[in-house]
């Protein structure tokens, strides 16, 4: 067999630093994810409640500067908001902006949730599947330079879907109020948005490659992945039900990145503002003289209950946006729990993905 040498060949590349490996796994997974049809349609429907974001965003921002009288209008019969609330914008902006971003995550979860269900099975199981897993490490390549190039690739899906949309809609909601203010007033909710696409990368990210790092069959890893999301949210829908106690909320997953994201938005401050203007609720008089107990046995007063013990209250009533009067309270636990939790999973994704790839990065 004839050998042809070819001498030295000078490298024509661009060089970077060591700092910046991880980007060649996460350009080379996003350009293979991005062929697919399937990532492509779900992150243009994913865009379509950012599409309502933003429209909210600009009407009120026209609201603000009182430009059209039809904007109002539009506020009160569209997004279903008090009439109070839409003549004195300025003074309900951080609230209002706040319970929008809400309830744009709280539909954004889901998307995310799929996106990754997607995306995120192949990452690592392919590699173990074909036996690339020596290819990667016979180069300059560290095992947490590995995982984070398969974050990367995670994070730049996501980013797509969630954290991008939300930013554009915050641009145009400033563009639009014409007024300078706003920027202090609303700045949290741009950290927000922010921190909880960091944590929902993160979080979703490294469960994802550790399901992803247990198997060779990429099929194998998405049915894990969404039977874990949904029936743990179906499990803890059933718990609230049954049970009514605290632990019960911290039982999904989705509902404990929502908490979490909550927390970050300060949303119950801002349900606690809007809240009594949504609700029309005026403060009571306070009573004049001493209080009068009815007579036993008088018409419209039921003084025992049954086997002569009086009856149990009635159940706590909440009047906020999305809970309609005469509806009790959910029992939701502290936002810590849920950040113990997810903790939790992030340690053990750790765990699973150092000594699962430790033990496979070897030709079999």
């Amino acid at each position: 067999m004839p050998i042809f040498d070819q001498g030295y060949q000078h490298w024509q590349g661009k060089l970077s630093g060591h700092a910046w490996r991880w980007l060649s796994i996460t350009r080379q997974g996003v350009r293979t994810q991005l062929r697919s049809r399937w990532v492509r349609g779900l992150i243009l429907i994913s865009w379509v409640p950012a599409l309502l974001l933003a429209f909210f965003m600009v009407c009120w921002g026209l609201a603000e500067q009182k430009a059209y009288a039809g904007v109002r209008d539009l506020l009160v019969n569209m997004f279903e908001l008090p009439r109070d609330i839409v003549t004195s914008p300025k003074s309900y902006r951080s609230p209002v902006w706040t319970i929008a971003y809400e309830i744009y995550f709280q539909v954004q979860v889901w998307f995310c949730l799929g996106v990754v269900m997607i995306i995120g099975p192949g990452l690592i199981s392919q590699d173990l599947r074909f036996n690339a897993m020596p290819l990667y490490f016979s180069r300059p390549l560290r095992r947490l330079v590995y995982f984070v190039g398969k974050l990367g690739v995670i994070g730049y899906t996501l980013a797509m879907v969630a954290v991008v949309p939300a930013l554009f809609a915050y641009l145009l909601g400033v563009c639009f109020s014409l007024d300078l203010s706003i920027v202090p007033d609303t700045i949290h909710v741009l950290a927000a948005s922010l921190g909880y696409g960091a944590l929902i990368v993160v979080s979703t990210g490294t469960l994802m490659l550790a399901f992803s790092s247990l198997s060779r069959n990429s099929r194998y890893v998405g049915i894990i992945w969404a039977g874990f999301c949904l029936v743990s949210v179906v499990f803890g829908a059933v718990l609230k039900d049954a049970v009514r106690e605290d632990w019960c909320g911290i039982v999904s997953y989705k509902d404990n990145l929502e908490r979490l994201g909550n927390r970050l938005l300060q949303s119950k401050e801002a349900h606690e503002r809007v809240t009594p203007t949504v609700a029309g609720v005026s403060p009571a008089p306070a009573a004049r003289g001493p209080a009068v107990m009815p007579a036993p046995g008088a018409r419209g007063v039921q003084v025992k209950g049954k086997k002569g013990r009086p009856p149990p209250p009635p159940p706590p009533v909440v009047t906020g946006p999305g809970r309609g009067p005469g509806r009790p309270t959910e029992i939701d636990p502290p936002w810590y729990w849920s950040a113990g939790v997810l903790a939790g999973l992030f340690g053990l994704s750790l765990c699973i993905l150092t000594t699962r790839v430790k033990s496979l990065d070897r030709l079999r």
